[in-house]
């Protein structure tokens, strides 16, 4: 309760301005969108519930910045720094704060998932065209702070997945002719999907 009380407050500048671009965002997101987002919450808290209660607390908070970050990119094409760095940056420290404190998971494992899939994205963004932007990079380094955090293979799991949504999402946009696709969902689908699936 004590951990879950202090994520959310340290949480709370970051909510308070995301809470302004989500009135703006969910007014452009279809109903398939919202539904996602719904089934989005569900999994996420299951997958928090079934940690320990200190890193359930953070895994919850990061999902949740993790499928914000999926709605605004879904309606706006734009990934806001506030919660990609910000998911990052805050969940390095909680992660390493809770690993200090009760040992679970690794703090160096999460700063090498975060490199890990932020390297692999930034050099996707580097060698394609029209893939991905430097919005895909910092979310897959925040996703990959968490991932890694809780296992090398949590951290696999979640790039297989997220990288099989986004060739989804790619060959989608691109049958239906557009020139740029909003990519965030597929990262925030990879980030569920690996901590729901992998066993803690």
């Amino acid at each position: 309760m004590i951990w879950g009380a202090l994520a959310g407050l340290a949480a709370t500048p970051a909510v308070a301005a995301l809470a302004h671009r989500l009135r703006h965002a969910a007014a452009h997101l279809a109903v398939t969108g919202w539904g996602l987002l719904a089934a989005g919450c569900v999994i996420a808290g299951a997958a928090a519930a079934a940690r320990p209660p200190a890193a359930a607390a953070v895994t919850a908070m990061l999902l949740a910045a993790f499928l914000a970050a999926a709605a605004v990119d879904a309606a706006e094409q734009r990934l806001p720094d506030l919660v990609t760095i910000g998911a990052g940056v805050l969940g390095l420290a909680a992660l390493t704060a809770v690993t200090l404190t009760t040992g679970t998971g690794s703090a160096w494992r999460a700063l090498a998932g975060g490199a890990i899939f932020g390297g692999w994205i930034l050099a996707g963004a580097l060698l394609v065209r029209d893939g991905y932007g430097l919005g895909d990079v910092k979310l897959a380094a925040s996703v990959g702070i968490l991932l890694g955090w809780a296992s090398w293979m949590t951290l696999a799991a979640g790039i297989l997945v997220s990288q099989i949504a986004v060739t989804i999402m790619l060959l989608h946009g691109r049958h239906r002719g557009q020139n740029r696709t909003a990519l965030g969902p597929a990262f925030a689908a990879g980030a569920l999907a690996a901590m729901i699936v992998v066993p803690i």
